[in-house]
């Protein structure tokens, strides 16, 4: 007779119910390990989606609002009686002790963000909250090498879970570049703002309209920060880039499934993000994307960022908030297109090394661990 499965369930105020890290690697390689998954996420609607049962938290429009959500979320999570709980959000943290003391289960982290990096109030009240959790959580997973150092001091033990590539949708590839092929077709995807690069974009498209150049733009995700979009909106309209920059999503979280078309077109991928704190310690999960989709990066020159394309000789950085060091870079490749073409092949050579199925399975193998099962502890810390 088979044994039942363990039941796990993962909760989130903060992120979308098919964000990717969390719905289609981590909640779907642990539903194809055997796990009952379940997730507690703000959604329109209660459903069962490729066998991940979704618990439908209403949507908030404001912080405080997610705070107000967590009473709701215990009393879900809590009828769930999981035998694991993970939460995403530091801000779950309390909800998560309080499952710990209602139900016995084991409790998982999530550490997405080094969020020390949020501003000296906010930043070190999550810090805080982080530091009291690594008391009592069972175990706190990490998407960036550089977290280490947070909880390496600490009485928890942790596993290293990048957040590498796993194909969503039709991941086909796009053909390779030809030879003489000249990249004019820009691709930036994610969450877009202003400290991800949202008003260096514009600007590079006014730069492109002024000049007569061949470029095109194509911005695919969600701006969540109204008074940004406002800006880049008269921004089109004043310099008239509606030809030159397109906007896929904007004001509509934009479903991981329906983006790979916008990739098999593209001949550049795009990450000009400002110098924030927040990005000079992790690799954005977009630069596997690119490299999967053969697209050479073109990003902003932070010394992380730096090496990596160094290493893969997949790109070339720029200045930040500097459009026309974009164009000088185009320029160059326009020029010699070989010289595109090798760094288009790099970069998919280089994807192999970031593919989601051994970590997925380091997923799966720290899970059975923790319930219990028998899977070897070689994981931890690595």
């Amino acid at each position: 007779m088979t044994a039942p499965s363990h039941s796990i369930t993962h909760l989130t105020t903060v992120h979308q119910p098919f964000d990717p890290r969390i719905f289609y690697k981590q909640l779907a390689s642990l539903r194809d390990a055997g796990f009952d998954t379940h997730l507690i996420a703000p959604h329109d609607r209660t459903e069962q989606v490729q066998g991940i049962s979704i618990h439908a938290l209403p949507q908030p429009t404001a912080r405080w609002r997610r705070i107000a959500l967590h009473p709701t979320a215990f009393r879900m999570a809590q009828a769930l009686n999981a035998d694991l709980y993970q939460v995403h959000d530091p801000e779950l943290l309390p909800v998560a002790f309080l499952l710990r003391e209602a139900t016995g289960a084991r409790i998982v982290y999530d550490m997405h963000e080094n969020y020390r990096a949020k501003g000296p109030i906010w930043g070190r009240a999550l810090r805080t909250l982080e530091r009291w959790a690594f008391r009592w959580v069972d175990h706190v997973l990490i998407a960036e090498a550089s977290y280490r150092s947070i909880v390496e001091d600490g009485p928890v033990s942790s596993t290293y879970i990048p957040n590498y590539f796993r194909p969503i949708g039709d991941a086909r590839l796009g053909a390779p570049a030809k030879a003489g092929h000249t990249p004019t077709r820009l691709l930036y995807t994610g969450t877009l703002s202003a400290s991800r690069g949202l008003r260096t974009m514009v600007e590079l498209a006014a730069h492109i309209r002024r000049a007569g150049r061949p470029e095109t733009i194509d911005l695919v995700g969600i701006c969540r920060y109204e008074k940004q979009r406002a800006w880049a909106k008269a921004r089109v309209q004043e310099e008239d880039l509606n030809s030159i920059l397109s906007r896929v999503g904007w004001d509509t979280y934009v479903l991981p499934s329906t983006m790979p078309p916008y990739y098999r077109r593209a001949d550049v991928g795009l990450a000009l993000f400002a110098p924030h704190p927040n990005h000079r310690d992790s690799i954005p999960t977009k630069f596997y994307e690119y490299l999967h989709y053969g697209l050479p990066l073109i990003c902003s020159d932070v010394p992380r960022w730096r090496r990596f394309v160094k290493q893969h000789e997949c790109g070339a950085v720029v200045p930040p908030g500097e459009p026309e060091a974009v164009l000088d870079v185009l320029d160059t490749w326009q020029a010699s297109p070989e010289q595109y073409r090798k760094y288009a092949e790099n970069a998919r050579a280089a994807a192999s090394q970031y593919r989601w199925a051994s970590v997925g399975q380091r997923l799966v193998d720290r899970y059975r661990s923790l319930l219990g099962d028998g899977a070897p502890e070689r994981h931890v810390g690595t």
